[in-house]
């Protein structure tokens, strides 16, 4: 580090300092809000900040090139979507110009006041505070007037590029010794539900590491969400460790709600496979194979077993009748 050089700032090179603001990581946001015709207004942003606890106070910066700086200057109230890492498509065509934004894009109805994306990992609601004037940019002071917030790893931006927050934090947990990926083999109709993440040859079960001090209920349905899908679990199928991993599996059996799954911003394939594709053979991992396989057995026979790996091969304790809410349970 000592052999750096340092760099005189120039007019004519703004290039090379950019490079080094993107040194520092960050998450990203899409800032939007009403225009005064009432139509939605957004942009992709990773400069923005928490300023002040009391009062909320944040910021963003907004280019004074940008065609929306009128809209933001103007409007009362806005809102910062904080970004999860299944959002990076959506980040990208908020980046643009020239099209529209907001096609398919699904918004929160209980909040008028401003366009917040209903599928975001956090939304802060705002009331402008303040807007200060700084070079080429305008700063966007708001005061926080709701937030909400779900699980999710943030979608990350470093030197130019998107960066996986999720594999940091998969390492710090297997640092941790405290590794655990809870998946669902989610049913749909007669098929089963599987994803297969951007550049890989395999398929595999939607899955999620579960972190320290997140409830059940939030990664199960963490992981519904990674498939476009709502539904219910009913009982743990089976927990196992695969040759090579430095994780624990605890894989939930699930049965999908109404609607066919769709990948979230286009970052992984979804698919509903039926038992004559053999999916058992598209998946990586021998106890994968193995209960998916077993999934489709029992599925056709109705009498579903729970495995769990053990010294002398795995044992699969048979489970007696449909599950039902405990409050009905007659023992």
């Amino acid at each position: 580090m000592s052999n750096l050089d340092w760099h005189p700032v120039s007019a004519d090179d703004t290039r090379s300092l950019r490079s080094v603001f993107g040194t520092f990581m960050t998450g990203v946001t899409i800032v939007t809000a009403w225009d005064a015709q009432g139509t939605p207004r957004g942009f992709t942003a990773n400069s923005f900040t928490s300023v002040s606890l009391s009062p909320a106070l944040v910021l963003v910066c907004i280019a004074r090139s940008a065609g929306s700086l009128p809209v933001f200057s103007e409007a009362t109230d806005f809102a910062i979507n904080i970004l999860g890492d299944w959002q990076r498509d959506l980040s990208t065509t908020f980046a643009g110009r020239g099209v529209d934004k907001f096609a398919g894009v699904e918004l929160l109805e209980s909040e008028p006041s401003a366009p917040c994306l209903a599928d975001s990992l956090s939304v802060l609601r705002c009331t402008r505070h303040s807007l200060v004037e700084a070079g080429d940019h305008v700063i966007l002071i708001g005061e926080v007037q709701r937030y909400r917030s779900s699980l999710g790893s943030p979608l990350g931006y470093f030197r130019g590029s998107y960066v996986d927050f999720a594999e940091g934090a998969k390492a710090i947990q297997v640092e941790r010794g405290s590794a655990l990926k809870v998946g669902c083999l989610i049913a749909q109709g007669n098929g089963l539900v599987l994803v297969r993440e951007p550049g890989c040859a395999h398929w595999s079960i939607p899955e999620v590491f579960w972190h320290s001090g997140v409830s059940q209920k939030a990664v199960i349905e963490d992981v519904f969400r990674r498939v476009g899908l709502s539904g219910q679990v009913s009982f743990i199928y089976s927990m196992f460790e695969e040759a090579g991993d430095d994780f624990t599996r605890l894989i939930f059996r699930a049965d999908a709600a109404a609607g066919a799954p769709a990948a979230r911003s286009g970052e992984r394939e979804v698919r509903v496979f039926a038992a004559d594709e053999t999916p058992w053979l598209l998946v990586k991992g021998e106890y994968t194979v193995s209960m998916i396989q077993r999934f489709f057995t029992e599925r056709e026979a109705d009498a579903f077993g729970i495995y769990c790996d053990t010294a002398d091969g795995g044992r699969i304790a048979g489970i007696a009748g449909k599950p039902v809410h405990w409050l009905d349970w007659k023992h």
